[in-house]
Parts: structure tokens; sequence; C-alpha cells
């Protein structure tokens, strides 16, 4: 730039032309940038100011900021605590199989670049790096992924790990869901975090849909029996999910009320309870041998036992909603008799 220029600029100044040299909000926003790009900056600005180049750099230069500001993503996950990114996550590690399911359910599951133990379905993910085990999860395996979000089970993954991993700075997504209509919730914020958002609005619309068209209403509700394990006998208290999914396919869970989320049941107390109808979870039926005899419960007594697909039934996951119809057909529903 000359300095005839400037001199023009002056002239141009004393017949008052309006806003040529006045500080606009895009020069604000560009002279930082113009310092840092040309070390030739005060020698230039010796000569000339640079204000309407200036102005026309950040009128550049704001729509690329809100741009930015576009992309970032913010969701409050089951924990209550805010997870925000500044832009889809493109590396995941999930820790829990559920999880793994829900990131293909939204279509991220190309994203995944370590999962945990067991993650068995879809069948794709029997192929991804497992970073650990119910038995132990190293934090140094999850860092080696590089990972921008890391999706946890809020009551499997370990408390130290999760707070580990936010003191390095890695943005973790808590997942607990304890009633069926929180899994929706939990596709729709995943698929916003992996910039998947209609995929994952899609894959929480059919699951509500097939909540509104498995939900029924028996009368007399039936006294249902959740078996979790055998010796002890325990079951699942009011805070677990599949309590819920009793109560949705019109059943009394027995042991809600419990103080803790896995109680232990002794044979008095069942006698006293009475339960109508019994369900496990097993790859067979060889649970059912237990209750042979007892025919003092009239579940035993009418051979009201069920066996339910171990996986679906404990994972929260999209596929819980075939458990919600294997226990509604148990209950009594005959329309899910097909």
């Amino acid at each position: 730039m000359s300095c005839k220029m400037w001199a023009l600029h002056r002239r141009l100044r004393r017949h008052s032309v309006p806003m040529l040299c006045s500080p606009t909000p895009s020069a604000q926003l560009a002279e930082p940038v113009m310092r840092s790009l040309s070390p030739l900056w005060h020698a230039a600005m010796s000569c000339f100011r640079w204000r309407p180049a200036l102005a026309a750099i950040g009128a550049l230069l704001l729509p690329l900021h809100a741009l930015a500001a576009s992309d970032a993503i913010s969701v409050v996950d089951d924990s209550g605590r805010t997870v925000a990114l500044s832009r889809p996550a493109q590396r995941l590690v999930a820790l829990a199989p559920h999880l793994v399911e829900m990131s293909y359910a939204v279509g991220a599951g190309g994203q995944l670049v370590g999962v945990i133990e067991g993650s068995d379905y879809p069948s794709a993910a029997k192929e991804i790096d497992r970073v650990g085990s119910y038995r132990g999860i190293p934090l140094e395996a999850i860092v080696a992924k590089q990972p921008d979000l890391v999706l946890a089970w809020g009551s499997g993954t370990p408390a130290s790990l999760i707070e580990q991993l936010d003191r390095l700075g890695i943005p973790v997504y808590r997942s607990e869901p304890r009633r069926l209509a929180q899994i929706a919730d939990d596709l729709r914020d995943i698929g916003r975090l992996t910039g998947h958002d209609t995929a994952g609005e899609q894959a929480a619309s059919r699951f509500e849909g097939g909540l509104r068209s498995s939900s029924q209403t028996l009368s007399p509700a039936p006294r249902v029996f959740y078996q979790l394990g055998q010796s002890p006998l325990t079951t699942l208290a009011g805070g677990q999910i599949v309590t819920q999914v009793i109560r949705h396919c019109g059943g009394v869970p027995l042991f809600e009320e419990a103080s803790v989320l896995v109680p232990q049941i002794g044979w008095e107390s069942l006698l006293e309870a009475q339960p109508e109808i019994i369900l496990a979870a097993g790859a067979d039926d060889r649970w059912k041998a237990f209750w042979a005899g007892r025919d003092e419960l009239p579940a035993v007594r009418n051979g009201a036992l069920y066996t339910l697909d171990p996986d679906t039934i404990s994972r929260p996951g999209p596929r819980m909603i075939q458990a919600v119809r294997e226990v509604c057909r148990a209950l009594g529903g005959d329309r899910f008799s097909q």
C-alpha cells in the first residue's frame, strides 16, 4: 500500500466520508488474525491502517465463526451431566454392549474404535478391538484409541475410571436407562453426539412406536416374580428397568419396593407373595428344575414359568422391545402369540 493512497484516505476523511476508518465489529475480529498472519503488520500500519480491508476479511470470518458454533453439540446424559462437543464425535469407545447396539442403531457403528468384551450384536461388533471386560477396563487401553467420546454405563463402568477420563478431558456420556422411555432418549442423544441426528430420531421413534403397540392392561394384574439368581434366590427391585417392563405389560412386579436394587428373597417371603408367573433369563429351560415340586406357588402349580432371552432383557438398548413382547406374551397377551 503506497503513501499516496494514505494521503487520499486522509482527504476522504476531511470530506466526512462515513465509516471508512471506524472500527467495525468485523474489523475488530479480523485485526488479531492479520497480526498473526503478517510479520509486516507494523510496517504496513505505519503507512495505512487497513480498516476497509480488515472489515472485508472480518465479514468473511464471521460466517466461519458462526458455522463452527453451529457444529457445537450439547446434551444432558442420564446422570444429569451436560456433555458438550465442539463437533460430532468421530472416534467412539463404548463400555457396555447396549451402547454398542445403540451406536449401530443410529448409524454410528463405523465410528466405534473400541468396545467392551461381550459386545456381540450386531455381528460387525465382534470385529472391533476390545478395550476391557467386566473384570477390568485399563485406562491406557481407552486412551490409546484416542476417542473424542466415551459411552459409559452409569452403574456398570467403574466410577474411578470415569473420573480419570474426566480429568484427561475426554468427554463421557453416561447411559443408565431406568425407564423404557429413557432408551429412546439415549438413542436421540447418541445420534446427536455422533452427527446422526436424523437416524437417532428415527431409531427413537421406532422404539417408542413399539412401546405404544405393546402396552397392555390385564385385569386382574398377575403377580410376577423375576428370578435373577438362584442360589441365593434374588430378584430386581423397582429401580431396575425389568420391573418397568413387567408394569408395561400389565403385571405387578413382586418385591419392587425393596430398599436395594438386587434383594435376596427368602422362601417364606415368596410363599407369602404367591407369584402367579415366574420369569427368568436363560439360554435354555434348565433353571426351571429348581422349581419342580414347589406346588405351593400358583406359578409352579399352573406351569407359568417362562424363559426370556438373556441379551434382550438385560441390555437396555433398541432390542429391548423384543424382550417387552416376550414378557407381554408370557403375562397373557394373546396378540403377541405370533
